[in-house]
């Protein structure tokens, strides 16, 4: 790992200590332990195997997303995908997405860039659905949402995350457009392409697999049953701790999808970015921090015990080859 790459990881985990201490600090302790005191084990345990059955579609979407260059195994697929799952909850940034990249590659003799495209498409295809998804959500509760927003505060939310989808979908047509202008005969020297071709190929790739027709629509209608599995694992935690808020479906939808983005910066492994998010978005609908907290500890089980425990054996099994793996992503192309 690179000096640069230590001091990133250090201010991340950094961030999540102090995020966590500042709400430990401010919360109550008691009134925390109360609320998971009456939390419904039937209900935590199904939001954990709805939780478990949307990770595993998600990895049988990557291999749907290889489709366009490679029959690979399924049950190949989903072990690296499983492995990946558990990596993210342990790494910043969600390293672990990358580090399957390499597993692709090297596993199912694809190349780089079309492991990139296939991981880059299954992400891809699940922002624009839940995008769509949340669009409908508000479009339903708006005279709701609208006495918690305001008027104006509920048109802006509509207007950006109606502008967002809009904005992916072209992008997804231009990267289409300039891949096959793009596209031509791969350079002699294919071992070590420079920097550019190898640009060049990510985006050939990213287009190949978005105008695979076939492909892309199963993923999508896959990815519509992943998203409503998602909604419903997180929906489950608010009935498990006696919690009944406006609108819970656009609730459990705004942690989820500011969650996602905390992710990103905090690691996840150490609960910050659920522990933050919940607060953040459940203090909207009138849920009070102590239940908020006892929500997030919850969405942390749920969310993580399922990755850790479908990947803990595919993930034995290749950590000897890991070492090589981040070596690899070292000497990729930037």
């Amino acid at each position: 790992m690179s000096h640069r790459r230590r001091l990133r990881v250090a201010a991340q985990v950094l961030g999540s200590v102090l995020v966590v201490g500042l709400l430990v600090r401010d919360a109550e302790p008691g009134a925390v332990r109360e609320a998971l005191s009456r939390s419904s084990p039937a209900w935590v345990l199904a939001a954990a195997l709805i939780k478990a059955a949307a990770v595993t579609l998600h990895e049988l979407r990557i291999w749907v997303a290889l489709l366009p260059w490679k029959r690979a195994g399924v049950m190949r697929v989903v072990g690296i995908g499983y492995t990946a799952g558990l990596l993210n909850g342990v790494l910043p940034a969600r390293g672990g997405d990358l580090l399957a990249v390499g597993m692709l590659r090297s596993e199912c003799e694809v190349t780089t860039t079309q492991a990139l495209a296939a991981v880059a498409i299954t992400g891809f295809a699940e922002a624009l659905v839940f995008g769509v998804f949340v669009l409908g959500v508000l479009g339903l509760g708006a005279a709701q949402w609208e006495l918690l927003l305001g008027p104006d505060g509920s048109a802006r939310a509509l207007t950006g995350l109606s502008l967002l989808t809009v904005a992916a979908l072209f992008g997804a047509a231009m990267v289409v457009i300039v891949a096959r202008r793009l596209k031509g005969p791969d350079p002699e020297d294919e071992a070590r392409p420079s920097p550019a071709d190898w640009v060049r190929r990510a985006v050939v790739d990213a287009g190949e697999g978005l105008s695979a027709w076939g492909p892309l629509a199963a993923n999508l209608g896959l990815s519509i049953i992943q998203v409503a599995l998602v909604v419903a694992s997180f929906w489950a935690l608010l009935p498990a701790l006696g919690l009944d808020p406006p609108l819970p479906l656009l609730a459990t939808c705004g942690v989820i999808a500011v969650g996602s983005v905390a992710a990103v910066v905090l690691p996840p492994g150490l609960g910050a970015s659920q522990a933050a998010t919940s607060v953040f978005v459940l203090a909207f609908f009138g849920i009070d921090e102590a239940s908020a907290l006892a929500f997030a500890a919850l969405g942390w089980l749920t969310n993580t015990g399922p990755a850790l425990a479908l990947g803990f054996v595919p993930f034995w099994r290749r950590l000897s080859g890991i070492p090589a793996l981040l070596r690899a992503n070292r000497d990729e192309p930037e």
